[in-house]
């Protein structure tokens, strides 16, 4: 009877291990299907980001070429720097009623080589200040047709008192005035340089600072276009 009974309660111990065994392991292979199920979940989601990283990726490369040619077409198409200025200057002059087909001309018969004569001119004159104008303020060229002056600023004393000459550490704005009233400018620090056209003629002027109260121009003729 003793025998028996021990050997049901072992039963009963071993089919309590058994249960407890089989739970675990039910436990555990739930937690392997889960941990799967995750996996799959990550791996799909990490393949659809890396998919969109890829069409970002390549968005952005068809977008900078965009940018790229957009880029060049407008530096090709759009005028900048001295292109700029001349085609403005053209517009200016097409504007003033000039006809196109002379502007044409003009820039189809410029060039580098230098066609000037061989001989300029220089002379001198006062330049205008606010309590200097008198003799020897200006000067002419072409024949008379053309007339240079100037104006600056007043050169000062130790007091800061006004002399009757310009300061030549200041601008100075110099007019190139023709028969008729046409009137060109170049201002500036001094020295300055500048190009007038009268008639069929092109006179090129460089300015320097001379003696006290003095501007030294010297100016080419040259042949125009």
């Amino acid at each position: 009877m003793g025998t028996f009974v021990v050997a049901l309660i072992a039963a009963g111990l071993a089919g309590a291990g058994y249960q407890a065994y089989q739970t675990g392991t039910d436990l555990a292979r739930r937690d392997v299907t889960r941990l799967e199920v995750r996996l799959s979940e990550l791996t799909e989601a990490n393949t659809t980001l890396k998919n969109e990283n890829d069409e970002l990726a390549g968005a952005l490369a068809e977008a900078k070429q965009r940018e790229e040619k957009l880029s060049q077409r407008y530096e090709r198409d759009v005028p900048t720097g001295p292109i700029k200025e001349l085609l403005e200057l053209a517009r200016e002059k097409i504007a003033d009623g000039v006809d196109a087909e002379r502007l044409r001309f003009v820039v189809s018969a410029a060039e580098n080589r230098d066609r000037c004569d061989n001989e300029p001119t220089s002379k001198r004159f006062l330049v205008k200040t606010p309590i200097y104008v008198g003799a020897n303020d200006s000067v002419t060229f072409a024949n008379k047709a053309l007339t240079v002056t100037a104006a600056g600023e007043s050169a000062t004393d130790a007091l800061n008192n006004p002399e009757a000459w310009y300061d030549p550490a200041k601008a100075v704005t110099v007019s190139f005035v023709q028969l008729g009233g046409s009137v060109s400018e170049a201002s500036g620090l001094l020295p300055l340089h500048h190009s007038v056209v009268v008639a069929d003629r092109e006179y090129r002027f460089s300015l320097t600072a001379g003696a006290r109260g003095f501007i030294n121009v010297t100016g080419s003729d040259c042949p125009y276009p």
